[in-house]
């Protein structure tokens, strides 16, 4: 028997089993109680899926906010890593399988993979865990080419390829993954001959449009000097040490759980917002209410999404536009003699080709080693620490005859016309409810992926394109020997996509720019489903590039501000600087806290002349003491200078003057709403403990004006100090806990 978790008092200790002490599992999830109910504020954002989009896009958030996230994930904690990063523990992709019926159903395979939709097609299905299909991924990573993105509204493909004031999202991405120094992880004299090659049937192979490097995203070399090299790239480790991060503070304030096992099944609506989530946690029904602010990203894969927005807010157009890839192998044997003189041990190499018909956009994907046996990626994709292995290996490439394989990725053309007939086994491709249900009676996606008769076209010129190439780099047909060629079932390559496609029309399409929904306010799309085409590249990039954008429009929607105000900040600390003791913590929400004292943080990238600034502000006792100041000098670390040389508006309603002896309260020139001890507060305009206030402090020439909860309670006029300078917030004593949210500021 498995040992059960172990409470000891208030702890929960790592689950300890008669094999492994679970210190990963526990160490990076939550249960449904741990994150629901510990007394902190209300979740920011809840993200269905920690796969390859979910987790990315809930670590952006978490990185780049001060919003509290919730990640939901079907499945249990598997791996922190991909798996080709690991020792060979055993861990592989599941095979392709036809499931039209629950009767056929195999049940989970693989120990993670299960099969969620219903299809005559042969699917591999989910991997149901932290990282999901990320952990088990080739790397491939290829953009998709100005063709493609000529086809999408133009401010994506401008975001993506081109700088927007923020840099080319395409590059950022490949530098986060690994893609963009390519030749940190493919390189040699095999490499540098082939590329030499491969360019010389550019014009030759009349449907090859350009040679390029591998765009693999696998980092071989260590992004700067210090740090180490992350191998192939998985989202399950960006998100595990976020998640770290924010577990070294207690979960009442923590800002992102993870909680596995946690299957949604539904989203509640009320009006055109998300309002609840149904939840089946570790087989038991849970009901998560949110606010209409909160935002939910839905990212459980192309076809998991879709069903659970057609099981959730259906419109027509919802499962049109399904896309997938076209996929062929070919494996071919090319004597050595054919190239210039190699050395006698070669490294694997990769090679990417682009090629275009009338029909469509197809690459190849190409692997090469001298190996005797037919699987190039087999060496590509293995660590060998040991120097036994290590020279087998070796001795391995030393074969006569170098083996290349040239995978084929063709582009299939969705259907966005809602009027177009469903027939199964025919075109168009689509996703709709099946009258199947699963195991939680909520009706499983019915997935019809058919090629079309042009698709059939493109399909031949790639297959023949393959061919073409390898007997024009072979010279000799003596020395070409072909080991095998196939084509892969549709449904096999992992590249769905387009059922939820963005646009800017919402009766042509299905979310907006952002990823969000047209017709609910609160909910958006991570993941391929987001495609208006596809292209022949593999979705990844795309995805994750949109995913970034996805995770900054709802942090920006978070701080969404009254016209021509900006936020100071992104809500939290970050862009902000302690002076004196004490300091704030962050909540969620956009909120801050000040925690003893006496000192002040200031907002460091900037410095504000004429301004009205708008701040809301709450106490948690009647006693509690803070203030806003404005127009302060850079400060080191002494607060004192800020008090002399700047403005301070007071926030204290018992009105304390601490310089009579004994202390006098209920002075004007230091009760709330004062420009302290410098213009007094008509009166005490603040609400009941607990409740948000608002200030605005205008602030013009020598004047300074002072509104709180829309009353005007008090006026500087003729001050004498600096008429710019920076914006700080006042911690004042231990005990003294004031929140802040929402600073914005306009320059008049």
């Amino acid at each position: 028997m498995l040992n059960r978790l172990q409470e000891t008092g208030n702890t929960v200790e790592v689950q300890d089993t008669t094999l492994a002490l679970d210190v990963l599992g526990r160490y990076v999830c939550s249960t449904w109680d741990e994150a629901v109910n510990n007394g902190g504020v209300a979740f920011d954002v809840v993200v269905i899926g920690a796969g390859m989009f979910g987790a990315y896009c809930a670590e952006k958030m978490f990185r780049n906010s001060n919003l509290r996230v919730l990640v939901l994930e079907a499945g249990p904690f598997l791996v922190s890593e991909h798996v080709q990063n690991l020792s060979r523990i055993g861990l592989n992709a599941a095979g392709a399988i036809a499931v039209p019926s629950n009767q056929n159903d195999p049940g989970t395979r693989e120990r993670v993979w299960g099969n969620a939709w219903r299809s005559q097609v042969a699917f591999p299905g989910l991997a149901y865990c932290l990282g999901g299909r990320s952990l088990y991924w080739g790397g491939w990573s290829p953009r998709l080419t100005a063709a493609d993105l000529a086809r999408w509204p133009k401010s994506i493909a401008d975001f993506l390829q081109s700088a927007d004031g923020t840099g080319d999202e395409y590059e950022r991405t490949e530098k986060e993954t690994g893609v963009f120094d390519k030749t940190d992880y493919i390189a040699g004299p095999l490499f540098d001959e082939l590329l030499k090659k491969f360019k010389g049937v550019v014009g030759v192979v009349p449907t090859i449009d350009a040679i390029e490097e591998a765009p693999l995203a696998i980092q071989a070399s260590p992004p700067a000097s210090g740090l180490f090299s992350f191998d192939k790239y998985s989202s399950a480790p960006i998100l595990t040490d976020a998640i770290r991060d924010a577990s070294s503070a207690p979960d009442f304030r923590r800002r992102l759980f993870l909680v596995p096992r946690a299957h949604v099944t539904r989203l509640d609506t009320n009006g055109n917002a998300v309002t609840g989530l149904q939840v089946i946690v570790n087989g038991v029904p849970r009901t998560l209410s949110i606010g209409p602010n909160c935002a939910v990203v839905v990212a459980a894969s192309t076809i998991e999404s879709t069903r659970l927005a057609l099981e959730s807010f259906p419109t027509p157009l919802m499962g049109r536009n399904l896309m997938a890839h076209l996929r062929s192998n070919t494996v071919v044997r090319i004597q050595r003699s054919a190239f210039d003189p190699l050395p006698a041990h070669l490294q694997a190499a990769a090679l990417l080709v682009r090629g275009s018909t009338p029909q469509g956009r197809y690459h190849l994907q190409v692997t090469a080693a001298a190996i005797s046996g037919p699987d190039p990626e087999a060496v590509m994709f293995r660590m060998i620490p040991d120097i036994d292995l290590l020279d087998a290996t070796l001795a391995a490439e030393s074969a006569g005859s170098i083996v290349i394989t040239l995978r084929g990725i063709g582009e299939m053309q969705g259907d966005k016309d809602p009027n177009t007939t469903k027939n199964t086994g025919n075109p168009p491709s689509f996703v709709d409810l099946s009258d199947q249900t699963d195991e939680f009676n909520r009706r499983r996606a019915w997935v019809n992926v058919i090629k079309t008769s042009d698709e059939d076209l493109l399909w031949n010129a790639m297959d023949n394109a393959a061919m073409a190439i390898a007997q024009a780099i072979a010279g000799d047909s003596a020395k070409l020997q072909v080991v095998s060629k196939g084509r892969d079932g549709l449904g096999t390559t992992h590249h769905e996509a387009g059922t939820l496609w963005m646009g800017t029309d919402p009766n042509a399409s299905v979310t907006d720019l952002d990823g969000r929904f047209h017709h609910i306010a609160n909910a958006f799309v991570a993941g391929p489903a987001l495609f208006p085409t596809l292209g022949s590249a593999n979705p990844s990039l795309t995805a994750l590039s949109l995913a970034r954008k996805t995770a900054r429009a709802i942090v920006n929607r978070s701080l969404t501000i009254e016209a021509d105000f900006i936020p100071l900040g992104t809500g939290g600390i970050a862009g902000w600087q302690m002076a004196g003791s004490g300091g704030f913590m962050e909540l969620g929400g956009n909120i801050i806290e000040s925690v003893d004292g006496i000192g002040l943080l200031w907002f460091t990238k900037q410095q504000f002349g004429d301004f009205i600034l708008r701040v809301d502000w709450r106490a948690t006792n009647f006693d509690d003491n803070s203030g806003v100041f404005i127009r302060f000098p850079a400060l080191a670390n002494d607060p004192q200078v800020a008090v002399d040389n700047g403005y301070e508006i007071q926030i204290d309603d018992t009105g304390k003057n601490p310089d009579t002896n004994p202390p006098t309260f209920g002075d004007a020139l230091h009760q709330t709403g004062a420009v302290y001890t410098l213009a007094p507060s008509s009166k005490i305009a603040s609400r009941p403990v607990g409740q948000w206030n608002n200030y605005e402090i205008e602030a013009r020439g020598n004047n300074i004006k002072v509104t709180l909860n829309g009353e005007n309670v008090c006026e500087l006029k003729n001050g004498t100090r600096p008429l710019n300078g920076h914006i700080g917030l006042q911690n004042h004593h231990p005990g003294s806990r004031v929140q802040f949210r929402n600073l914005r500021v306009k320059s008049v």
